[in-house]
């Protein structure tokens, strides 16, 4: 193996240790979720893909890319809102390395978020944070991280704990808490299953020339049963089904906005929608992941 190998596969090892859960370098998934407003029946397709790219490794640093796309399709819904949203994101990530147990992970990332009808600043948004993560032993990593995300509602603050715990060959339990923890049991080296609960709290611009630069904010926190699925060196396919427990689609005019907002608790009065869909539902995931180590 050549020098440029090692080089590659040292920074690949190294950034996967630190982001514990996030090891993918390639995720892609596919989600259905179900909803009624108004005796009608609708539902949002989700579409998510996010590439992990390593950039350099150099002595204590390591800078890691991750680029990603999602398209939101919303599907029945009133004729206010649109059927299509887009979201593209570039992310770069420094990860230091104080000791080989301990390390700071420092991230930014900006975000194009928008109906693509028709392009400005005003469809960006940007979100900022840092990470503290300890390998506390070969069983067990935990992080502590906060992040803060200029949304088109307003500025939202996520505080969350990273955990990456395995106590034995048959039980993971990982995530970040409280957004998005999942357990599972490990039959064999290629069958897992278990529960998943995540939460999303995102907002989409809309056209500036058709709606006035009015924007979506989507709410959801929902819980999964998931089955996970090696077929290959590195290749893992998963499903889950489950339930969304809140899944609010809030239509804006461009000057509402909520001043701060805890992940997805607003602090202080909130601003009144134009119009506004709460709804539980069900949810199917389908997904594909590649991760070397």
């Amino acid at each position: 193996m050549n020098k440029h190998k090692l080089l590659l596969l040292a920074t690949l090892l190294f950034a996967n240790i630190l982001f514990a859960q996030d090891r993918d370098l390639l995720n892609v998934s596919y989600a259905v979720s179900t909803l009624k407003y108004n005796d009608t029946a609708a539902n949002a397709n989700s579409f998510d893909l996010k590439l992990k790219l390593p950039v350099l490794q150099k002595k204590e640093n390591t800078i890691v890319g991750i680029v990603g796309y999602k398209n939101l399709s919303l599907q029945n819904f009133p004729a206010e809102y649109t059927g299509n949203l887009h979201g593209i994101t570039l992310q770069g990530a420094w990860i230091y390395k104080l000791s080989d147990r301990k390390g700071l992970t420092f991230f930014a990332q900006a975000g194009l978020f928008t109906d693509l009808r028709d392009v400005s600043g005003k469809d960006f948004r940007y979100t900022a944070g840092l990470r503290y993560r300890v390998k506390h032993s070969e069983k067990l990593i935990t992080g502590w991280g906060l992040a803060y995300s200029r949304q088109f509602f307003g500025n939202q603050i996520i505080p969350f704990i990273d955990v990456d715990y395995r106590p034995n060959d048959k039980w993971s339990l990982t995530g970040q808490f409280p957004i998005k923890p999942k357990v599972l049991y490990h039959f064999n080296d290629k069958w897992s299953a278990g529960m998943e609960l995540s939460a999303d709290a995102s907002s989409y611009r809309l056209s500036a020339a058709e709606s006035n630069n009015e924007f979506i904010q989507v709410n959801q926190w929902t819980g999964l049963a998931k089955l996970e699925y090696q077929f290959a060196k590195g290749w893992q396919l998963n499903i889950g089904a489950g339930r969304n427990f809140r899944q609010s689609y809030k239509l804006y005019d461009d000057a509402a906005t909520t001043p701060w907002t805890v992940i997805t608790i607003p602090l202080g009065k909130k601003p009144d929608p134009i119009h506004e869909i709460d709804s539980r539902g069900l949810t199917i995931q389908a997904g594909i992941s590649f991760r070397p180590f």
